[in-house]
């Protein structure tokens, strides 16, 4: 018959105890939106307002805001105001792109989009505001081609990039109550 070790038993217990708060801490790593009233359960999201120069962006921010609440499980997106317990609203204040590296001919080899804006989340009956931000920021970086008629393309691209990035940042940090 074999000796118990104790050092081994006690080490096993020790490396037990010590890694059990880690597990059970009930920290996520996903927002879950636990501080949303649970009556909040269908959301609007308006037109975005547009205060750039830059044409339909306001339409790409709206459109990836929605693809993020459609992903999210706890709120339904409704098509109206009427029929929603809660509205997004949002507006893009600022869009600017800068050339980060140039070619040999003066053309921009990388750019660099940013785009800020403001947003509020708030139960459509009593106006109470759930949660807001008037600076919420993102930015994406972007390689243009040698070819100048494919520069439309690549920015279209980059933008819906930009928005989907933006849309996820701000859904992430309103469903965390930041």
């Amino acid at each position: 018959m074999k000796k118990l070790n104790w050092k081994n038993i006690i080490r096993t217990i020790f490396v037990c105890f010590a890694t059990l708060p880690f597990l059970c801490c009930g920290y996520s790593f996903a927002p879950q939106g636990n501080y949303i009233d649970k009556r909040i359960q269908k959301v609007y999201v308006e037109s975005f307002g547009n205060k750039t120069a830059q044409a339909e962006i306001e339409n790409y921010v709206r459109t990836a805001f929605i693809n993020q609440l459609i992903q999210y499980s706890r709120l339904k997106v409704v098509g109206s105001t009427e029929a929603a317990d809660a509205i997004i609203k949002g507006t893009i204040l600022n869009y600017n792109t800068i050339a980060l590296s140039y070619r040999a001919n003066t053309l921009a080899a990388e750019e660099r989009a940013t785009v800020t804006l403001e947003l509020t989340f708030r139960e459509r009956e009593s106006g109470k505001i759930i949660w807001s931000s008037k600076n919420i920021n993102g930015t994406v970086e972007y390689t243009l081609e040698d070819n100048i008629n494919l520069f439309p393309i690549i920015r279209k691209n980059a933008l819906t990039k930009l928005a989907n990035d933006t849309a996820e940042k701000a859904f992430n940090l309103m469903m965390a109550g930041f």
